[in-house]
Parts: structure tokens; sequence; C-alpha cells
């Protein structure tokens, strides 16, 4: 079976229809259509759909497994390079290598976090693709293959909903000493709309950014790192952010440090 027969089998499974499919995960109608017709190959939603359809999402994403065999948390990460992020060639896996291993290194952090439960649900990251429509540049997709095992007390203790939940991996300095490099969030897609002072995730024309933002008078935002030393505050106009494809992802709400 190919992708488009998988997510038709998926849906019939859960009974649900084309448009009851696509209001559980947040799409378009015409994007589940698209999806089973094989007009579309690819999807940033492909978890969703799993969860939503309650079948195993490495089937639904590979055709690996069972559609209805239990996953394993542990399993979301492969152990070879070219299979470390949905849809990357081996040279990608090549230039991710330091990623997986700060990915890994977070989910056993994120283990030893005090829990009063065992129960926990599995995050997918938000990572960095490259865009066969631009060369040189990038998108943002979620991945199939790299995830953090949340526990419910930290999801429960936010008030926020798994399935609008989404983890990123932290690169570089500029939120240092709050957020090092190497650190992972966890951010609550939910909340777009920017309270001052607070940390957001921030798609930037396919570049993941992480920073403290503040609204200004007009409609703009005013962008700021922790480690203001090296990086002065940004300032975008409402024009700017449209031109320059700045989109808040979601705010902040928990994250794992590793030094």
């Amino acid at each position: 079976m190919n992708l488009s027969q998988r997510i038709k089998a998926a849906r019939k499974h859960a009974r649900l229809t084309q448009s009851e499919l696509a209001e559980i995960v947040g799409i378009a109608q015409t994007a589940v259509s698209q999806l089973e017709s094989g007009k579309t190959l690819r999807s940033a939603y492909i978890m969703q759909i799993a969860q939503a359809c309650g079948v195993n999402s490495l089937w639904l994403a590979f055709g690996d497994g069972e559609m209805l065999k239990p996953e394993d948390g542990s399993n979301l990460i492969r152990s070879t390079l070219d299979e470390i992020f949905h849809g990357e060639t081996h040279e990608d896996g090549e230039a991710n290598l330091a990623l997986r291993e700060r990915i890994e290194a977070v989910q056993a952090a994120s283990r030893l976090s005090p829990s009063e439960s065992t129960a926990s649900e599995v995050i997918p990251y938000l990572i960095e693709m490259d865009d066969p429509a631009r060369p040189g540049r990038t998108k943002l997709e979620f991945s199939i293959t790299a995830s953090l095992q949340v526990s419910d007390d930290v999801l429960r203790r936010n008030a926020v909903d798994a399935k609008s939940v989404v983890a990123i991996a932290v690169t570089g300095n500029s939120m240092s000493p709050v957020l090092q490099d190497g650190s992972s969030v966890l951010v609550d897609m939910r909340e777009t709309l920017i309270r001052d002072g607070k940390i957001y995730a921030i798609d930037h024309d396919g570049q993941i950014r992480v920073k403290t933002v503040y609204r200004l008078p007009g409609g703009g935002i005013r962008v700021r790192s922790f480690n203001t030393a090296e990086y002065p505050d940004e300032t975008y106009t409402p024009s700017e952010l449209e031109d320059q494809k700045i989109r808040i992802v979601g705010r902040v709400f928990w994250g794992v440090t590793l030094f």
C-alpha cells in the first residue's frame, strides 16, 4: 500500500469522513482529499492523522509494521542516519547527526524528570527540512521519527493538550544562559497571541527561532534574545512580518537544558 491508500484505510478504520478527520487534525478537508487521491505525497500532519485514526504512525508514514501494532516510543528514533527524519536523504542524515544526538540526550534527561505518574505522551519534533521549491532554503515540518517522550504530569500542570504540542531543539547561544545550545523545549501551538515577555517559537521563512517576544504599537513585534551582548533586539513592522514570512508557532511552556 502506498501513502494515499494507507491514509484512506486508516480513516475508514476510525469510521471518520474526510471532513471529520480534517476537523480533528486541524487541516482543510481538501488536504485530506488530496492525500487520499495521491495528489499530495507528503504531509506535516502524519503524526496527527495517525493519532486521530488510532493507527501506528510508522505504518502510516512508511508502511512499517502493522496498522494497529502498538508503538514503543523508543522505536520512533531510528538508528541509521538516513532514517533520522521523515523524508531526508543519507546526506541530510549525516548533516543532522548532531541534532539526533541532542534529541537522544534530551530524551534521557526528560525521563529523569520528577513525575507522579508513569503515563506519557510522544511529542514530535518540529524540524527544518530542505524546501524542494526553493533551493538552498528550508521549511518547517513535523518529524515522524524524532520525538520526545513527555510525562502526562508536565502536560497536565501546564494545562495543555498533547495534540497541540510540538518539541523544538534549541541551537546556538542566543538564549543563553536560560536555554543552552542543545536544549529542547515544548511549544503549545494554540498560543499564538503574544503575551509580552514570554518565550515563543517563531517560523522565520522556514527557519526555527526561539525568542522572547513583545508587541509593538501598530501590530509590529520586538524579538529579544537573553544573550543581548551578542544578539541585539530585532523589530519588525506588520509589513516586514509579511514580507519576511515571520509567524508565531506557539508559546514555549517547558524545557530541558543540558549542560
